[in-house]
């Protein structure tokens, strides 16, 4: 009992500590005049020594004149206060302390459900590590109180976890480079060729695409965001679509009657946008769709931090793609069953 109320003790006398906390260059209070409208002078962060940058679940703390007309304005009540941010309202956010003598608000940088569009756009296409904002309060979500705070550093991405995030995907990416080259992963053929002879895989290509777009995605949302729950429907569909393609190619493959020691690989692009006759239009198709949804993926996310939903039509798009492919290569795999005697160079060798 007595350890707990020494732990208490402490944690009233942190919550203190921080409440009174002063940056060095902290500019003094001026005075206040009765009746005039508030006005905030300073905002300062505790991260020293960088007191003019913050980020999410840091403290802010916003200094304001003439502190008791904002007070009369949301009838003595602190939770009433809103805080702004380059112009808008971070709804839903209450202060943590309230000085009333001072003049004080103190809040802590957290996402709220009603402020879920005003931290897409204070985050949304990050351009560097922080961006300058405004800073102000308000006794609505209407309109802010006049302020000189208007570069304050908010931070956008975590430099330290986002170099480790960029370290790991390159890693991730050379290792996965490494297994396509020397291994099976992402190949089809005949297993009686050797696994770094195989041609590459269409389907498999685009399995392995939208894994590492979403993977990427979604830490690099998790790490400005801080959200967790990012996995939309359209992107499930997509990891679906790309999976059920995979799946099929497969399973039509593995039904050949003699398969061919004939099939090796002509190059990555070759292997995966030919068929027994060549180049054909369907793997062209399903080839460029793929990269086109990538392109834009990743470009919504930069710019919404928010996995895409892409409409039922495009989606469907996708998938009549991927079943066009599915069913042209139920001809590929009758030219592949070819009676033993054919010789191997009567067509060119069938990727998955």
């Amino acid at each position: 009992m007595r350890t707990f109320a020494v732990a208490l003790f402490s944690c009233f006398v942190a919550i203190a500590a921080v409440a009174q906390f002063e940056p060095p260059k902290a500019p003094p209070k001026p005075p206040d005049t009765p009746g005039a409208d508030p006005f905030v002078y300073y905002a300062h962060s505790y991260r020293g020594p960088d007191y003019d940058m913050a980020g999410l679940d840091d403290r802010i703390s916003i200094h304001v004149q003439n502190f008791e007309t904002l007070l009369k304005e949301v009838h003595n009540d602190c939770s009433g206060i809103v805080l702004f941010l380059d112009g808008m309202a971070l709804k839903g956010l209450k202060p943590e302390s309230c000085d009333k003598i001072n003049g004080h608000v103190r809040y802590r940088l957290s996402r709220t459900a009603d402020a879920d569009d005003a931290w897409h756009t204070l985050l949304g296409r990050p351009n560097g590590y922080f961006r300058e904002v405004s800073v102000s309060l308000g006794s609505d979500a209407q309109f802010s109180m006049k302020s000189s705070v208007s570069s304050f550093r908010l931070e956008v991405i975590p430099k330290r976890q986002f170099l480790g995030f960029l370290v790991f995907l390159f890693l991730a990416i050379v290792l996965f480079g490494w297994l396509c080259r020397g291994t099976a992963i992402i190949r089809g053929g005949s297993p009686q060729v050797a696994a770094t002879k195989r041609p590459y895989s269409l389907s498999l290509f685009q399995m392995a695409w939208w894994f590492f777009l979403v993977i990427a995605a979604y830490v690099f949302i998790w790490l400005i965001n801080d959200e967790l729950n990012t996995i939309t429907e359209s992107v499930l569909a997509l990891i679906g679509i790309g999976a059920a393609t995979a799946i099929g190619a497969t399973v039509i493959d593995g039904n050949k009657q003699a398969p061919s020691t004939s099939d090796v690989s002509e190059g990555f692009f070759r292997d995966v946008l030919s068929d027994t006759t060549g180049v054909s239009l369907h793997r062209f198709q399903m080839f460029i769709w793929t990269l086109v949804l990538g392109v834009i993926f990743m470009a919504s996310v930069y710019k919404d931090l928010e996995m895409p939903q892409f409409s039922a039509t495009l989606l469907g798009l996708m998938g009549i793609s991927s079943g066009t492919y599915l069913g042209f290569k139920v001809p590929e795999k009758a030219s592949t069953d070819a009676p033993a005697g054919t010789s191997p160079d009567a067509a060119p060798p069938a990727s998955t």
